[in-house]
């Protein structure tokens, strides 16, 4: 937070007027100026499951994990409060997802990518050894890969069960899917600008890295079985997987943001599920701020800006093989390092119509990962060199590692065209030891 003095907000009720204000109040979260060093934080969540591959109950976990002084347990709101929701550290936390059988391993805000590896092998190697006590495997992998999406694994939070309410079974493919994702400073400045390059470059990361083509026990005709299904969410609303444009302005994506259903919504010390747009919620309660974050929340681009950190959280990619877990955040930050070039390259490379077309490339690289024709010659190449280069200039040696991309991007496999393979020859068993995280190898 910059610790300015911020307006009082507008009592006009014009919803134009909403919007500036809540932009102002949004805008405030931000750093005035570009950070030197652009820190970074990565969320990366884990399938739990059993010696079958089945989803477990990770609260299990707790106490064991526990062991470790410099944890401490974190409840749930109101009634809630005696629901154990996650475990906080100083340096790490672990969190309970949407699904009982996914796990997240959260870091704090580090200087470089080297900082986060560190923190996060220390974090999942407790998380591996406390689960190998009880039996199971924790997954590098971005699908439960047997358990299908149903009620009796979701999570048992309050607003869970309304965005159930609200939304019915599509929701429970959040009860399944895991993510690697990466925050990543950014400047008031500059932050409409790397919101629409987070999810201009949606197709790019993808590609590279989609890990999630078996679930439910079965091949699927999806790379990235998360962005697939998840992608018909409420797809009138575009609230999942790239922009339906570029924002011209961060009013103009305060008024995009708020044409979509306002899913759930607090009312007295409970949240209820809802129906209405969240423009009709403003226009009776004004420039509720509070309110548009908790709306914005549950909008799920590939790319978001989070006020309450000062960053752009970038979303698409799966979780991927422990051996090669850093691709994502290194692929991730380089690519915000060299958004000016790669943007360039892109709009040369594609003309006019360029964010129209990368659309259409993310269609198909969900579906056949690095198999999928390039929008333009050599696109993901010149693009990972860009990024490279731009880690290479950070001076913290970062860019080696996204050696693995190179070898993803030369043999045109990435992590879930591998998979396929592994589970043609050897199935279900095959995959869960090729994607099951080994205590020793951490």
């Amino acid at each position: 937070m910059s610790g300015q003095r911020l307006a009082p907000i507008s009592p006009d009720r014009s919803l134009e007027a909403i919007f500036a204000a809540l932009a102002e109040r949004f805008a405030a979260g931000f750093a005035v100026e570009r950070p030197a060093l652009r820190t970074v934080g990565r969320e990366a969540e884990f399938p739990v499951v059993d010696a079958d591959g089945e989803s477990v109950d990770v609260r299990r976990l707790w106490q064991t994990l526990l062991a470790n002084p410099q944890l401490e347990p974190e409840y749930g709101p109101g009634p809630q409060r005696n629901f154990i929701t996650g475990l906080k550290g100083p340096d790490y936390s672990y969190a309970l997802e949407v699904g009982l059988g996914t796990i997240e391993v959260n870091t704090r805000p580090c200087a470089d990518l080297f900082e986060i590896q560190q923190l996060m092998a220390e974090a999942v190697s407790r998380l591996v050894s406390a689960a190998a006590r009880a039996g199971w495997r924790v997954l590098g992998y971005g699908i439960q890969p047997v358990t299908s999406p149903q009620l009796r694994i979701m999570s048992p939070k309050q607003r869970y069960l309304s965005l159930f309410r609200a939304m019915g079974e599509p929701w429970l493919w959040y009860t399944v899917t895991a993510a690697d994702q990466l925050h990543v400073a950014v400047s008031r400045a500059e932050m409409v600008q790397l919101l629409n390059f987070g999810n201009l470059v949606t197709p790019i990361l993808i590609a590279l890295c989609a890990n999630s083509p078996i679930y439910g026990g079965q091949e699927s005709p999806y790379c990235s079985a998360r962005e697939g299904r998840m992608a018909a969410i409420r797809a009138n609303e575009h609230r999942h997987g790239m922009l339906v444009r570029p924002m011209a302005s961060l009013v103009d994506f305060i008024e995009t943001v708020s044409q979509s259903t306002y899913l759930i919504l607090r009312a007295g010390g409970d949240v209820v599920p809802s129906s209405i747009p969240f423009t009709e919620y403003l226009r009776e309660h004004g420039a509720d701020y509070t309110a548009f974050l908790f709306h914005e929340h549950y909008i799920w681009n590939s790319a978001r800006l989070r006020a309450a950190y000062g960053t752009l959280e970038i979303r698409p990619a799966c979780q991927q093989p422990w051996a090669e877990n850093m691709v994502v955040a290194a692929l991730n930050l380089g690519l915000v390092e060299a958004a000016s070039a790669i943007s360039a390259l892109i709009v040369e490379g594609l003309g006019e119509d360029y964010w129209e077309k990368m659309r259409l490339y993310h269609q198909q690289v969900v579906r056949y990962g690095l198999d999928a024709p390039q929008p333009a010659p050599q696109l993901l190449q010149r693009a990972l060199a860009l990024a490279e280069e731009a880690l290479a200039a950070r001076g913290r040696g970062e860019e080696r590692l996204l050696s693995p991309l190179w070898r993803r991007v030369e043999r045109r496999q990435n992590p879930a065209q591998r998979a396929r393979i592994v589970f043609r020859q050897d199935g279900i068993r095959g995959l869960l030891d090729h994607v099951t995280l080994r205590p020793g190898a951490l």
